[in-house]
């Protein structure tokens, strides 16, 4: 994923959407709050090298302000508007719906399949 800065306490983090160590925040929370999402992924090796990261976590941890850059941060909330964004879910892990609709299918076909060669023997 790369590396990236927390918003709210500036601790260094696995990837943008990922939930904070340090404060527990989390920036992809149901979808809804894109400017934050933009902000997580703005403070990322996207648009920042480690060094750089590193600086603005540490201005982040101790309260100096860090300049956001509106104009990108605009296009990156117009870009996540059109991108579906990982789903992080606390949910014990299973099939979701859409594998269980596919399976429904397979079996139909197959069904239908064998219901077509054995009308065909005879």
């Amino acid at each position: 994923m790369g590396l990236a800065v927390c918003v709210g306490c500036g601790e260094t983090k696995e990837g943008a959407f990922d939930v904070c160590d340090g404060c527990g925040l989390d920036p992809a929370r149901g979808g809804t709050d894109r400017m934050l999402q933009a902000r997580s992924l703005w403070l990322s090796e996207r648009f920042f090298s480690e060094r750089e990261l590193v600086e603005l976590g540490r201005k982040l941890s101790t309260g100096e302000p860090v300049a956001y850059d509106t104009g990108q941060l605009s296009r990156l909330v117009d870009e996540l508007k059109t991108q579906k964004l990982p789903v992080i879910s606390q949910a014990s892990p299973g099939c979701s719906i859409v594998t269980w609709s596919l399976l429904g299918m397979l079996l139909a076909l197959a069904a239908g399949l064998a219901y077509l060669y054995g009308t065909w023997k005879h």
